[in-house]
């Protein structure tokens, strides 16, 4: 059980980071492009440095094209940020070498700390998109990259680099952090607002927007073939008499009792969808299942329900499914509730032709 619940929430993490990643998707891909090919501009700057028009540095800067190019090719052929991610930053670091690269060429490294620092800002808009621990060690290599460069092109300011360098890191993980909080409260609200567009205010369960996700564009049951599956329709019986005996304030709280008591009896891969008024509709899934018996469960559960107005019963009607346009097995299911009502109420019926 405490391995489940460990897997349970890496499972919710990467799911989260994943969700992340995509609404952000677009800035890291600008971000790639904006680090990358402004980057080979920079030859321009090595002209100046070196005091005349020299191809020296040209190569290393144009070199950044070769693993932007992989980028591209990665990014239009997948969407998983474990792979995404780390390759951004590698273009980053890619940046960065091929910087150090044409250092090599100049005898004036006294703006080497100008180009960390603005490396450094480039990196916050691929944190953005990137899980929190990716960030900071993605980002953080950067002073790595700097200390193995700074063995044989021997930086001037390297001490400055690492003294404003250093808390500009910690301020740019800070935001990112912001950023990432900021994203979560927003993920929590848009759950929230999916979640009352699919179900009942009242009972807690699901109304009619759901099926726009169990169901294909040809209104068959998703993954149907893989179980088999069966609607059950029910009501409560003489429901109008509770409302006008006894008020509608009963009536709501016996329609919030009923539906937990079906709900007690479901499978996890099973639901409750509030129809309309006491009607309600009950997904039924299970290879090995008898749909009769399990349908009868939850009857029995109702009407072992001890409420201030006395006792309730509910009527269903059960009609397999077989691929059709489900639509039509709920009218199936409609039928054999109309005929479990005209037989006394309180039983389940099973639609046959």
């Amino acid at each position: 059980m405490k391995e489940d619940f460990y897997l349970g929430k890496i499972n919710n993490k990467q799911k989260f980071y994943q969700e992340k990643f995509e609404y952000y998707r677009k800035m890291n891909f600008w971000a790639v492009i904006a680090i990358s090919i402004p980057s080979i501009g920079y030859f321009f700057s090595d002209c100046y440095l070196i005091g005349e028009f020299s191809t020296k540095t040209l190569i290393p800067r144009a070199a950044i094209l070769i693993p932007l190019i992989i980028f591209l090719l990665i990014n239009s052929h997948t969407k998983d940020y474990h792979i995404i991610v780390p390759v951004s930053y590698l273009i980053g670091h890619s940046v960065m070498w091929c910087t150090i690269w044409s250092c090599m060429y100049l005898d004036d490294l006294s703006f080497a700390c100008v180009g960390f620092f603005i490396i450094l800002f480039i990196f916050l808009a691929i944190g953005i998109a990137a899980p929190l621990s990716y960030e900071i060690i993605g980002h953080g290599l950067l002073f790595v990259d700097i200390a193995i460069a700074n063995t044989f092109l021997h930086y001037p300011d390297l001490t400055m680099m690492f003294l404003l360098g250093i808390p500009l890191y910690v301020g740019i993980v800070i935001f990112d952090v912001a950023i990432e909080k900021t994203y979560r409260d927003q993920l929590k609200m848009k759950n929230k607002l999916e979640d009352s567009l699919q179900h009942d205010m009242l009972t807690g369960a699901y109304n009619r927007n759901i099926f726009a996700s169990l169901i294909d564009k040809d209104n068959r049951f998703k993954n149907s073939k893989s179980k088999r599956m069966a609607i059950a329709m029910y009501d409560l019986d003489k429901f109008k008499l509770v409302n006008d005996t006894y008020g509608h304030a009963a009536g709501d709280d016996t329609l919030i009792k009923v539906s937990e008591a079906v709900k007690s009896c479901l499978n996890n891969d099973e639901c409750l969808i509030r129809w309309g008024g006491e009607e309600f509709i009950v997904i039924l899934t299970g290879n090995d299942v008898d749909f009769r018996e399990h349908a009868e469960e939850f009857r029995k559960a109702v009407e072992n329900l001890i409420l201030p107005i006395g006792k309730v019963t509910i009527s269903i009607g059960v009609a397999e499914y077989h691929g059709e346009d489900y639509q039509k097995t709920i009218k199936c299911a409609d039928k054999a509730l109309y005929t479990a009502k005209n037989n006394g109420r309180n039983q389940v019926v099973i639609y046959s032709d």
